[in-house]
């Protein structure tokens, strides 16, 4: 899931989206793999997911700004591209 959007919002968007279009919503891997009708029980799973996912990036986000911040205090160089080239921009996301 948490490849699908970049926060909880844009997750629940699109997963409105494909069922508004007939789509049904399936998780194939993880620890609860099914289908999600998006009725209330569907949709507050799909809810406790999203939100885990969005703090996953999160925290992944910021475990990849400490160690460029870190390489750059150690005068390592730091490769470009995906949160490199913008190691000074305290907002950029790679």
């Amino acid at each position: 899931m948490k490849r699908l959007g970049r926060d909880a919002a844009e997750l629940t968007a699109l997963a409105d989206h494909l069922t508004a279009h007939g789509l049904i919503l399936e998780i194939r891997p993880g620890p609860l793999p099914g289908i999600y009708d998006l009725t209330y029980p569907g949709k507050l799973l799909l809810a406790f997911f999203a939100a885990m996912a969005e703090t996953e990036r999160e925290n992944n986000r910021e475990s990849r700004l400490e160690g460029l911040d870190t390489a750059a205090r150690k005068g390592k160089s730091v490769p470009a591209g995906r949160g490199g080239a913008s190691l000074g921009e305290a907002g950029a996301e790679g």
